[in-house]
């Protein structure tokens, strides 16, 4: 069952930042899907599918995570269903509220941006330290750990500037996928999973 779990949630990683990698190379060669709907829908399937990929990406090393590691899997599952939450109101509600004319579609008022603001500071907050709680245990690739990291805060810091800079983030998440998986593979059916110790 747990293999099972670790192969669907590294697919979900895969087809998660592949997405957001097809969404950055759109942005950057065509000026992006026209805002709206369409952009929507694939920014809420990314935020759908995080939720699956962390609790595969945490059951593919869960036996070296620790208490840190636990709370930073937490974290980065609130966060991640905290922003698809927000990311299905924009594709369902939002559209409704603009053909309504509703002035709630240009200002969703101190409680709507608070609720999005808290939620997108969750989801940052709990990548960041999944991906910091990953390279340390060093069971799925540091390096695509470190791009995870590193592409978040590049995101952050530039992603207004820079476009495309969240394919960083996004290669991160597809080699952690794809790392989960392949390592599921490696291990038979019942056989011993190696216990690491975290640093």
């Amino acid at each position: 069952m747990s293999k099972m779990l670790i192969r669907v949630g590294g697919a979900a990683a895969v087809v998660s930042g592949g997405l957001s990698i097809t969404q950055q190379v759109w942005d950057v060669a065509a000026g992006g899907l026209t805002e709206g709907r369409g952009e929507s829908a694939v920014h809420t399937t990314q935020m759908l599918l995080l939720v699956p990929a962390v609790m595969g990406l945490y059951l593919a090393q869960q036996r070296a995570m620790r208490g840190f590691g636990q709370l930073a899997t937490l974290v980065a599952l609130l966060g991640s269903t905290l922003m698809f939450g927000s990311a299905l109101t924009e594709v369902t509600l939002l559209p409704e509220l603009t053909a309504a004319g509703s002035p709630l579609a240009d200002d969703p008022g101190t409680t709507g941006v608070a609720v999005f603001l808290a939620s997108f500071v969750a989801w940052v907050a709990g990548l960041l330290l999944f991906g910091v709680a990953t390279w340390r245990v060093d069971v799925l690739p540091r390096p695509a750990a470190a791009l995870l990291v590193v592409g978040l805060l590049l995101g952050l810091g530039l992603n207004g500037v820079v476009p495309g800079i969240l394919v960083i983030y996004s290669v991160g998440l597809v080699w952690l996928g794809f790392a989960a998986v392949v390592r599921t593979e490696a291990v038979p059916d019942g056989g011993p999973q190696p216990v690491l110790v975290e640093p």
